[in-house]
């Protein structure tokens, strides 16, 4: 692999910013001029640059190089925990080189605050916390933070050590946090800061409006379904119960009408035949029916929210845990919410009403429309367009690029196997036993640990059942759903410890939490298999989504932006998760012959170019005997 040497620059003029390495690899050079030129064009940079070509570092000199100069803010934006790290850790390597650049770690506010009876999170901890300060009941808020803001502006921190710092002096980790951020260049934090109701106080907060920003978007190709995440809610009879009789002590009129709209809920799922699409005034005349008729004539449904939201208010002035904020705001927002909105009623004694957002931009349009510019990047941002499309980033303003992997191409054997497939059509007995017998072989060819990831844990348990223990002779890691990330820590700790005992065979899905967000550093994986295409199954709102970008975006486009690609996606993330530096060595292996059908075969990236082949253990087993330079089919 190539590199050329960055001559370290010194003194920096004011508005430089150094390399943050010796060495500038292949494919960075590209990415660095593209993502310069994008900046200071106004442009949004949408790449898809695999792991390996060091992201983080091209997006933030790139930007600090502007925002440095202009006065800008850059927002490096990422949902993972380890991201944060990198980022920080970068501007501490170009900060060692260069000039100090002002710079705040930030997560969720109810993640670093140091109240012990503050609810966990959502609207209640938001209530809480705006009662605790306007009320000037917090200690941590109300106490003079200057010294630790002005520590913080010194030395770039980890949010960690701004917290511990914070709570040593006794003051808001959180506060100190938004104190420092008004006057930084640089500041690491959620998709939700930006891309949420959220950012209607943040950004006030910091003396910015939209314009002001350059975004950093971190593993991009999450964004759209985090705002319809955001954006979405369900309300069952439960939910409603459950919130009357919390509102009982609080306001006793409340807690009589949730009881009652809750029978009322109750009574029309029963009497519900099937999942269907619901109209907005079904909930509304619903929930106006059950209210009782009160002696100045009906409130109504708006004088109920507000009634509603004034209990949860209270609730939460009280210091105990509540879901009526929450509550309140789902009666809002399946009330307010129009544009681009798929409203469900779902039958049976565990149904509920739902509504979910199909169109991310109708948030993110306005959001794009206005900053300065923006990166969005990830390993798996293929195809440029789709995203630009599903984000409403406008087209004079976009520019598509996708870059190489920078590692050795005979590091890495990708095979498919063209007669294994999860379609449903042909699922079985035989192919359970097939799936099961390759899976089997690869792990038994394998020297070290090997992933297997399947569309479902359905399909996961068929081939956990046939797996036999002296066959593949490793430990079985076999992944459980809703695992919490002790549990997945765990299962990576497991990993470790049987790399030294011959490996361990991991289980687990595409789309969970072990084949996407997770990096197997040090080639903890020395094999992935990915089992099937995790094509959704049908469903009302699967369908619906799929209606809407056909009428949105062409049948052809439509089809593929809901069904076809998201799916490919799944299956990318799993397959990138052994190689992760230059030096790690792996086997992919997909069971799933349709991705060599024309149909989704282009819908993956130049670097994901499988080879057919129906003995992909024979052909791991030579993979892993020959010398890594002498590897060649």
């Amino acid at each position: 692999m190539e590199s050329v040497e960055v001559p370290r620059p010194s003194p920096h003029p004011a508005g430089s910013i150094p390399w943050p390495f010796d060495r500038i690899r292949e494919g960075q050079t590209d990415f660095l001029s593209d993502a310069r030129k994008a900046i200071a064009g106004r442009m949004h940079l949408l790449a898809h640059a695999p792991t390996g070509i060091g992201k983080t570092a091209v997006a933030l000199v790139a930007a600090l190089e502007v925002a440095v100069r202009t006065s800008k803010l850059v927002l490096f934006l990422t949902s993972r925990q380890s991201q944060h790290r990198i980022a920080i850790e970068t501007v501490r390597r170009i900060e060692a080189r260069g000039p100090r650049i002002p710079t705040v770690d930030l997560i969720a506010k109810h993640s670093m605050c140091l109240q012990e009876a503050a609810p966990p999170h959502g609207r209640a901890f938001q209530e809480y916390c705006d009662f605790m300060v306007k009320s000037r009941s917090c200690g941590f808020f109300t106490r003079d933070n200057s010294a630790v803001v002005a520590a913080v502006l010194q030395r770039t921190l980890h949010v960690q050590e701004l917290v511990q710092a914070s709570g040593a002096c006794r003051v808001c980790p959180h506060k100190v946090a938004m104190d420092a951020a008004s006057r930084a260049s640089l500041v690491v934090c959620d998709y939700n800061y930006v891309f949420s109701d959220i950012r209607e106080r943040f950004l006030p907060r910091l003396g910015r409006s939209l314009d002001d920003l350059i975004l950093i978007v971190d593993e991009a190709h999450n964004l759209p379904d985090r705002i319809r995440e955001n954006l979405g809610g369900d309300l069952s009879a439960m939910d409603l119960l459950k919130a009357a009789k919390e509102a009982r002590s609080i306001d006793g009129e409340v807690s009589h009408e949730l009881a009652g709209i809750a029978k009322a809920v109750e009574r029309f799922l029963a009497a519900l035949p099937a999942e269907r699409i619901a109209r907005k005034e079904e909930f509304l005349d619903l929930v106006e029916g059950a209210l009782p008729r009160r002696r100045e004539g009906s409130g109504g449904y708006t004088d109920f929210v507000e009634r509603l939201a004034f209990a949860g208010e209270e609730a939460t002035r009280r210091g105990a845990p509540s879901r009526l904020p929450d509550i309140a705001e789902f009666f809002e927002r399946w009330r307010d919410r129009n544009e681009g909105i798929l409203r469900l009623v779902v039958p049976g004694p565990e149904g509920k009403f739902a509504f979910r957002l199909l169109d991310p931009s109708v948030l993110s349009r306005p959001i794009f429309d206005r900053v300065h510019a923006s990166i969005l990047m990830s390993g798996t941002f293929f195809p440029e367009e789709m995203y630009a499309d599903l984000l409403g980033i406008a087209p004079a303003r976009r520019q598509m690029r996708t870059y190489a992997s920078p590692f050795p191409a005979e590091n890495r054997l990708l095979l498919v196997h063209p007669h294994v497939t999860t379609l449903y059509a042909r699922r079985g007995t035989e192919m359970h036993d097939a799936i099961a017998r390759e899976i089997s072989g690869i792990t038994g060819s394998v020297p070290g640990n090997v992933a297997a990831f399947f569309p479902s844990y359905e399909l996961l348990g068929e081939a956990h059942r046939r797996l036999r223990p002296t066959e593949i002779r490793k430990k079985l890691v076999v992944e459980r759903p809703q695992w919490t990330k002790s549990q997945r820590d765990g299962a990576l700790e497991a990993l470790r410890l049987a790399r030294a005992e011959g490996g361990a065979l991991l289980l687990g899905v595409q789309g969970g939490s072990l084949s996407e967000g997770v990096d197997y550093h040090d080639n903890l994986l020395a094999a992935v298999i990915v089992v099937g295409l995790p094509l959704s199954p049908p469903n009302l709102e699967g369908e619906a989504l799929r209606d809407y970008y056909m009428r949105r975006f062409g049948p052809a486009k439509g089809h593929d932006y809901a069904v076809v690609y998201p799916a490919v996606n799944k299956l990318l993330q799993a397959a990138g998760r052994p190689i992760r530096s230059e030096r790690d060595r792996a086997a992919i292996v997909v069971l799933e012959g349709r991705i060599l059908e024309p149909r989704y075969a282009r819908c993956l990236p130049p670097d994901f170019a499988p080879v057919r082949s129906e003995v992909p253990a024979a052909e791991a087993s030579r993979f892993f005997a020959a010398p890594l330079a002498a590897v060649a089919r």
